[in-house]
């Protein structure tokens, strides 16, 4: 097994510098534990290192980045590179790499200044020529250069760290984020889902949507949310912010992101008029994992109104339902309580006793002389009968 002081030898030895570069770096400036590694060599050119590391396997068509076993780990290991637009999208890049490609140069090209440092494997200390660190302190994304408005996905990114980190934008990267709408509405939907699930797993996710809305390109991700960003607040309440309210709530409850979109789309549900394709509408615009949406679809169209949640037939044809669904008892739970409903559903608070009520409702034998759907129609009417006196007896 290659230690990494066995690395850093091995490349200065034939003129190469080493560095660690981007979120490892980030996460140990903030006092994170850092996880997995990046390597960027400065220096020396790409023959030069095969020659040295023939077992490093070669992965990229742009640049080259190499898959290489450091301290038992696979690492990433790239030439320090730079680019320059020359087309729409992600892929509309020229790329430049080599011995002369500075670490400066490398770091220049990057997204945000919290992840534009490096950390030095010779000199074993910090390279920061952008004030990474110093905006960590502040709490503050920053966008590195004007390199940031060429690859319009950067926007969603740097929304996605002040989520991640409970961080603000600074005023002239916000106009950085909002110059980027037009390209973003043409990038792949993949690109798009990728920041919203990560969004999705931070703290306050509501932190990504509100800094979305402030750029003016909340309608590239979620149209029918950036709808009621732009609602005028009525009778003091502001809708998106009441939106934002729950979905920090449901996020604080459970960990689940596909629960945590759900419970974001019941709002946009409950709040737009126009709302019985939804679901469709929001699917088709991001291409959602199958599983956030019939979370969402769930969460929207099959968690009933809180007015009924008390009824005996909707206790059991919702908790049948749950039963085998993926959104799961648990993510309705989540869900209600964040909305403050919880108590219309007491199927849900007590399912565990409903569920046994309605399980020792089927036991009784079935009526030779029913067939087919009348079976079903015949148990779920016991399991009724058997909830609805559940209800008399614990009011």
């Amino acid at each position: 097994m290659m230690k990494e002081i066995e690395f850093l030898r091995k490349v200065t030895e034939i003129g190469g510098a080493v560095y660690v570069a981007g979120g490892w770096v980030r996460d140990r400036v903030m006092e994170r534990c850092p996880h997995d590694k990046d390597y960027v060599i400065c220096g020396i050119d790409e023959s030069s290192f095969i020659a040295v590391f023939p077992d490093a396997q070669k992965t990229g068509n742009l640049f080259p980045v190499f898959i290489l076993s450091v301290d038992g780990r696979s690492c990433d290991v790239a030439m320090a590179r730079t680019e320059k637009k020359k087309g729409r999208g992600y892929k509309g890049f020229e790329i430049d790499y080599g011995p002369d490609v500075t670490i400066e140069e490398d770091l220049f090209r990057r997204d945000t200044t919290i992840n534009s440092m490096a950390w030095s494997l010779a000199d074993e200390e910090l390279i920061d020529p952008y004030g990474g660190r110093s905006d960590i302190m502040a709490g503050m994304i920053r966008a590195t250069s004007g390199h940031f408005c060429e690859d319009p996905v950067r926007a969603l990114r740097a929304a996605r760290q002040a989520a991640e980190f409970n961080f603000t934008i600074e005023d002239r990267t916000i106009e950085m984020m909002e110059c980027c709408r037009q390209e973003l509405m043409h990038e792949p939907k993949e690109r798009i889902l990728g920041e919203l699930k990560r969004a999705m797993l931070s703290d306050r996710p509501s932190i990504f949507f509100s800094m979305l809305g402030e750029a003016g390109i909340l309608v590239a991700v979620i149209p029918h949310l950036d709808e009621i960003w732009k609602r005028e607040p009525k009778d003091g309440r502001n809708y998106f912010s009441h939106a934002m309210n729950r979905l920090d709530k449901t996020a604080e409850l459970g960990e689940r992101p596909e629960v945590r979109f759900a419970s974001l789309v019941r709002s946009i549900y409950l709040l737009l008029e126009d709302r019985e394709e939804l679901p469709d509408e929001i699917y088709g615009a991001l291409r959602l994992p199958n599983m956030w949406r019939k979370c969402a679809e769930f969460a929207s169209l099959h968690l009933p109104d809180p007015g009924i949640g008390k009824e005996p037939e909707v206790a059991v044809d919702t908790l049948t339902k749950l039963q085998s669904h993926p959104i799961g008892i648990d993510g309705c739970i989540a869900i209600t309580k964040a909305e403050g409903t919880i108590d219309s559903y007491p199927f849900l608070a007590n399912s565990e006793l409903y569920i046994e009520v309605m399980k020792k409702a089927r036991e009784i034998e079935i009526p030779e002389n029913l067939k087919g759907s009348d079976i079903g129609q015949w148990i779920r009417a016991r399991q009724i009968a058997a909830v609805a006196k559940l209800h008399i007896s614990q009011p």
